[in-house]
């Protein structure tokens, strides 16, 4: 039987809790720093989704799963309001560390809260668009969490997804996997000394929907104009909808 993964908030909290202290380095040193460059991906859609909406007020951002606010600074940096939310109190309190470092000119800078997204403390249609960086696939009811962005996101707001996938290629995608399985939870376990944590992240890469199947749960969260667009030979996707 395939092992499941234990994906109850307590559980994943307390894992991101753990890894936060050295999570950004293992981050950047596993993906090699290329996950800089997806990012921008996102930043580069929502920044067209602000120039399509032509408002004359702020863009308000909400990054679920923010983690240690790489994303959410990354939007910020493009003049949009941004409120991070995850439920690893660790993770965010690296995230609040780095608003020292930011400028508060270009926007107000970020906020961050302890919340999951299956329930959002936001009132319905609070923001112009929802960004999630490589956090989805730890939600234990995406159903429910997809539905919750939905309703505090506007009508006409835009919903921006990045996940890990395994390239379609065949012979990249055995070098990838090799890599998933063991490279990442010997490095990630060797520098942060929960090799646990990094096993997990691999398995949960591998039992994540990718391509058509996650845009189906999109679609029938009720989101529109759902695609992707694969990213370094597949490795990442970039999943993008909107609310009608």
């Amino acid at each position: 039987m395939a092992e499941k993964l234990d994906k109850r908030e307590d559980a994943i909290s307390g894992m991101f809790n753990e890894i936060a202290p050295k999570y950004d380095f293992i981050n950047h040193l596993l993906s090699f720093n290329i996950d800089v460059r997806w990012r921008k991906k996102v930043v580069g859609f929502l920044n067209s989704c602000k120039r399509e909406n032509g408002e004359a007020g702020r863009f308000k951002v909400i990054d679920i799963a923010c983690g240690t606010g790489d994303s959410s600074i990354a939007l910020y940096k493009s003049g949009m309001a941004v409120t991070g939310a995850d439920i690893s109190q660790g993770m965010l309190e690296v995230a609040i560390q780095k608003n020292a470092g930011l400028s508060p000119s270009l926007a107000p800078l970020p906020e961050y809260i302890n919340a999951s997204a299956e329930s959002l403390p936001f009132g319905e249609g609070t923001f112009d668009a929802a960004a999630i960086c490589f956090g989805i696939r730890n939600f234990n009811d995406r159903d429910s969490s997809l539905g919750e962005i939905y309703r505090v996101i506007k009508k006409g707001g835009h919903i921006a997804i990045l996940e890990f996938a395994e390239p379609e290629n065949r012979l990249f995608r055995l070098l990838y996997s090799l890599y998933l399985k063991h490279m990442l939870p010997g490095i990630g376990g060797f520098v942060s000394n929960r090799r646990s944590a990094y096993r997990y992240l691999a398995k949960s890469i591998e039992d994540f929907p990718k391509y058509e199947k996650f845009c189906n749960e999109l679609s029938e969260a009720g989101f529109n104009e759902v695609k992707y667009e694969s990213l370094t030979g597949g490795i990442a996707l970039l999943y993008t909808g909107k609310k009608s």
